[in-house]
């Protein structure tokens, strides 16, 4: 699939794959038709509650943890200065996050930096619960 660059165009493009007409994609997910027409065209703000995106992410088949899963919800704050909803859910409910994100902030990692500690962090073992 082509690399889209807003949120919009993402749901589109994946609601088209998913075999969703506008009007019944709507419906499934609790929209108006026409301001799921508006989101797709840019003329109205992505949905920001985590319930409407998560039950937009079921509807099109991405699958928890996936990239594309990500990216919706990425997309969904492009060029706003918020979180993506998951983001800002885990990092309420994890205390350690906040400090985290302040230290990466006052250190002034770059891009590189960032990537390797994000490989870094996919490679450490999850506990056992």
């Amino acid at each position: 699939m082509a690399e889209t660059t807003t949120f919009g165009e993402f749901l589109r493009a994946h609601r088209l794959k998913a075999g969703f007409g506008l009007r019944a994609f709507a419906e499934a997910a609790g929209l108006q038709p026409s301001n799921l027409s508006n989101i797709e065209h840019g003329r109205i703000t992505p949905p920001q509650d985590r319930e409407i995106l998560d039950r937009i992410a079921d509807l099109l088949n991405l699958p928890e943890g996936s990239t594309e899963r990500a990216t919706l919800f990425d997309l969904a704050v492009q060029g706003r200065d918020r979180l993506p909803a998951d983001v800002a859910t885990f990092a309420a409910r994890t205390p350690g996050i906040p400090v985290l994100l302040r230290t990466i902030e006052n250190r002034g990692l770059s891009q590189a930096e960032l990537a390797r500690l994000t490989k870094y962090v996919n490679r450490l073992r999850r506990k056992k619960a």
